[in-house]
């Protein structure tokens, strides 16, 4: 029997905090505001994490 657990949902949350971690070396300004959301809950996973992993392809385009 499948869990009800959206698999591709809990790897982007377990995903956030590595994230964070890496775009905290080139924006750490940007990390500090999306871990302040993160914790607050102001913003779905899906999003945040998209929002996050764009913001670590804008600092490897820089």
């Amino acid at each position: 029997m499948p869990l009800p657990i959206d698999l591709d949902l809990l790897k982007k949350r377990e995903e956030i905090p590595e994230k964070l971690a890496e775009l905290s070396y080139g924006n750490a300004e940007k990390a500090i505001l999306l871990l302040r959301k993160w914790g607050e809950r102001k913003s779905p996973i899906t999003v945040l994490h998209k929002e996050i992993s764009d913001c670590l392809k804008k600092s490897e385009v820089s």
